[in-house]
């Protein structure tokens, strides 16, 4: 199944359904017309197993994130602002996507949140282990029954072809 979202081109080859949840247009079956109140993940891919709640992002200006890049400490406390609202964004992202889908009643196999982000590899080491930290992953509590996410995974289009080989991602080419 192939899908486009935000300059990007996936082919899921396995997925039952895939389209694009933070969808615009409400003539669209998908449209979900919260926006004005909730965050939304770009695409959701139903798999046999699970579902996936995916996150695109194609930085312009990826070096406002890198933390060796800072020349001094203003630079880097701009750059940790800029690292801490993107971290920010892509959380609630994830949660209120959730909510929808609870609403919904789609919340009836597990959940991979996947984050596909064009930063470096250093970068998607840190927001992948401190979005790890602030998502409930697993069953986070004691009394909790169900897990609300399965799994965080932060790639950039080079892991992501390493973590997922049967499925592919490339750059939709942009009219000048």
């Amino acid at each position: 199944m192939k899908i486009e979202a935000d300059g990007f081109s996936f082919s899921f080859t396995d997925a039952i359904d895939a389209f694009i949840f933070d969808e615009k247009y409400k003539n669209q079956s998908h449209y979900h017309g919260l926006s004005q109140a909730m965050k939304a993940v770009d695409i959701i891919v139903e798999l046999e197993n699970d579902y996936l709640f995916i996150e695109v992002n194609d930085f312009y200006a990826p070096d406002d994130y890198n933390f060796q890049s800072a020349v001094n400490d203003e630079d880097k406390k701009e750059k940790r602002s800029h690292f801490n609202h993107l971290l920010e964004v892509l959380k609630y992202k994830y949660r209120d996507t959730w909510l929808y889908r609870w609403a919904e009643n789609k919340t009836d196999k597990p959940i991979v949140y996947l984050c596909l982000l064009t930063l470096d590899n250093a970068m998607i080491s840190a927001l992948n282990n401190e979005l790890r930290r602030q998502l409930p992953i697993g069953k986070a509590g004691p009394r909790w029954n169900r897990e609300m996410a399965r799994s965080c995974i932060v790639v950039n289009i080079e892991r992501f072809h390493r973590h997922f080989p049967n499925w592919q991602v490339t750059r939709i080419k942009q009219d000048a």
